[in-house]
């Protein structure tokens, strides 16, 4: 289900069931010439996407920019370096809506960055203001009250802020072969192949002199590849989406 397509009385079932609420954020930037320059962001979208044909969520509204730092290229490119304060007030209230709504099971897919990156600790804070300004209302002590009788029983579990795509995911072995992410070489390429084809020009890398580290192994991405990445990637979160955190 999509939220933005929803009508009150089927949110409040899904709140009342407590099914999950996600959302995704990317960003807008450069990815060499043969990717589109919200390669992130439709990535995530990709996966979100499929999530929801597969498990009961909520998918929210994504947000598409994020802060770049103009590190694989500029304006003039397509990159957008999203001011990160701005980024932090847009994402805290969207969080604290899907939370004043009900929902109990907040996933934030931030892919862009990695886990240290300036948008995911951008969307860690949000996150950590929004669970701390519900917890105020609670009154002191309520850390010593009865657990089913708060309004969130799992408070510290309220938001998850994830980068990964795999983070869910089960390696059959530690030697098992790993998902391919290097910015817009490989594995974002064929990731995208898999889904939005018609985005990506490979014979637009000719238009380098000299391709940077990150873009030498593009040439190799498969579409088949990508969309058996794809459906390991989901099959990890449909299970995590499936299960009811408050009774693992």
């Amino acid at each position: 289900m999509y939220l933005i397509t929803m009508r009150p009385q089927q949110i409040q079932d899904a709140v009342r069931r407590n099914l999950p609420a996600l959302f995704c954020a990317g960003s807008v930037e450069y990815h060499g010439p043969h990717l589109p320059v919200g390669t992130d962001f439709l990535i995530a979208e990709s996966l979100l996407t499929e999530i929801e044909k597969k498990c009961e969520c909520v998918v929210a509204p994504s947000i598409p920019f994020s802060s770049t730092m103009g590190w694989a290229g500029g304006p003039e490119e397509g990159d957008v370096d999203f001011d990160p304060d701005a980024f932090y007030v847009y994402a805290k209230a969207e969080l604290k809506g899907l939370m004043n709504m009900g929902f109990r099971r907040i996933y934030v897919l931030q892919f862009h960055q990695g886990a240290d990156g300036l948008p995911c600790l951008t969307l860690k804070r949000a996150a950590a203001a929004c669970i701390r300004e519900a917890a105020k209302n609670w009154g002191n002590g309520w850390g010593r009250k009865d657990p089913s009788r708060l309004p969130n029983p799992d408070v510290f579990s309220w938001i998850r802020v994830v980068s990964n795509l795999d983070e869910f995911s089960r390696y059959p072995d530690g030697d098992a072969e790993r998902i391919s992410l290097g910015h817009g070489g490989k594995g974002e390429t064929q990731l995208v192949m898999a889904r939005h084809e018609d985005t990506v020009r490979m014979e637009a890398l000719h238009e380098l002199e000299k391709l940077p580290q990150w873009l030498e192994d593009a040439w190799e991405a498969d579409r088949k590849e990508g969309e058996k990445w794809l459906a390991f990637c989901v099959e990890g979160w449909v299970r995590e989406l499936s299960g009811d955190i408050f009774n693992k």
